[in-house]
């Protein structure tokens, strides 16, 4: 999803939630449940440790009542550095609705778990509160999709000699006397991010094609 205000790393987790819930179900469903969302069908949103519940306006006068869950994640999948260690897996989320519609998840659920999706777009930390994780604390280098941990400080510069013994080898080599001054050699710069704004429009942009794909 495209977000606008969102951070880069709150529309990437955004659009990798969307897409695991697009595996889910159908294209035809996926589009209605994502309509419902869009036309602000979906009201009092709660995210809690583990859960989160939402109404859903469907056909009929009272809203459904939608509850999504989803366990916490091994610790060996966790990257304290990458939130997006903590997207859910498909085996990792479960849906109730109070619905008729036996299929899951129904409409009103892909509904729900959209607006959650959005919500997290916007504020990144509340996934970490729905899969059970407490916060860490910042980590010193850049968030996916930042620049702001690249290095502000000129790189340590040292110079290299040859001594009088290498020089001699090096002669005896070349078979002629040489001369030459040894550049100066530096660190190399730390590379930028990987991950940067074109990957989630790239994303958005598949999620978007497979919504629209007829059933």
């Amino acid at each position: 999803m495209s977000a606008p205000g969102a951070s880069r790393e709150g529309r990437l987790v955004s659009t990798m939630i969307d897409v695991m819930l697009a595996g889910l179900c159908d294209p035809a469903r996926f589009r209605r449940g994502r309509e419902y969302a869009r036309q602000g069908a979906v009201d009092d949103l709660k995210i809690a440790s583990g859960v989160a519940t939402a109404n859903v306006q469907g056909s009929r006068a009272q809203p459904y009542s939608v509850t999504i869950r989803t366990v916490p994640p091994s610790a060996a999948s966790i990257d304290p550095e990458k939130l997006t260690s903590l997207v859910p897996t498909r085996n990792e989320v479960n849906f109730d609705c109070d619905c008729p519609d036996w299929d899951s998840p129904c409409k009103h659920a892909i509904a729900a778990m959209v607006s959650l999706s959005e919500r997290i777009a916007y504020e990144p930390a509340l996934l970490s509160k729905w899969r059970a994780i407490e916060p860490a604390q910042p980590a010193p280098r850049a968030t996916v999709g930042s620049r702001a941990g690249a290095a502000t400080s000129k790189p340590e510069i040292s110079a290299v000699h040859l001594d009088a013994h290498a020089h001699g080898a090096l002669n005896a080599f070349l078979g002629s006397p040489v001369s030459f001054k040894m550049p100066v050699l530096g660190s190399v710069p730390a590379a930028p991010e990987m991950w940067d704004e074109p990957w989630s429009f790239i994303l958005n942009d598949a999620l978007t094609a497979l919504a629209r794909k007829a059933p």
